[in-house]
């Protein structure tokens, strides 16, 4: 997979606007802001509307929303002088178990407890040496159209040693949402820029 050329300039910008970026977001009503997570333990978030292509996702939908594929998500890390972003973009039936807008009290129950699971400490780790903590509360949003809908959760971080920034683990997300099965994802800081693909057997992004 191709890292595309606009996510690396806009991501950048992002970090140096983003405490202003998430206090926007924090505003809309569709939006729910999930708990705090602690020290080296992020969830990220998706950053381009890229397709994909993987022949054992079957499930591929058009929308106003994007292409997208049940089973895959997509995430985008980026950092610059210690200050992080991390991005999750995905299907609310990875996250939820169905995708379409939750009104009745079961639905409306098991949303709050999966958007909860999400904000977790520990459901995606930092290696610790990085020092990264998370500076505000997590931010979920929720975009529907027609019987489709995405999920957006968004972190800004500050990481005492930038310089030590090493991976990313999503063990713990892939365990917590099984109908999670692929991430395409990527990062970019001052000095670099990659993508890779992550599954339940291959969990952890290299940042370096």
């Amino acid at each position: 997979m191709s890292l595309n050329s606009s996510f690396s300039i806009v991501v950048l910008a992002v970090v140096a606007a983003s405490a202003l970026a998430l206090s926007a977001c924090g505003s809309d009503d569709e939006q729910t802001s999930a708990a705090a997570i602690t020290t080296d333990e992020v969830v990220q978030s998706g950053a381009d509307d890229e397709d994909h292509d993987d022949e054992d996702h079957d499930d591929e939908s058009t929308s106003g929303l994007g292409a997208h594929e049940h089973g895959v998500a997509e995430l985008a890390v980026a950092w610059s002088e210690g200050e992080m972003v991390i991005d999750l973009i995905s299907p609310t039936q990875n996250i939820f178990g169905f995708e379409y807008e939750a009104v009745t009290d079961e639905d409306l129950a098991l949303a709050a407890d999966r958007t909860e699971a999400l904000s977790q400490p520990g459901i995606i780790a930092i290696n610790a040496e990085a020092g990264c903590v998370l500076t505000d509360d997590a931010i979920i949003e929720l975009e529907y159209e027609g019987s489709h809908a995405e999920l957006t959760a968004s972190w800004l971080l500050s990481c005492e040693n930038p310089d030590e920034i090493a991976q990313l683990d999503t063990a713990a997300l892939f365990a917590e949402f099984p109908n999670l099965e692929d991430i395409d994802a990527q990062w970019a800081s001052a000095t670099g820029q990659s993508a890779a693909e992550l599954s339940p057997s291959a969990t952890v992004l290299a940042l370096e």
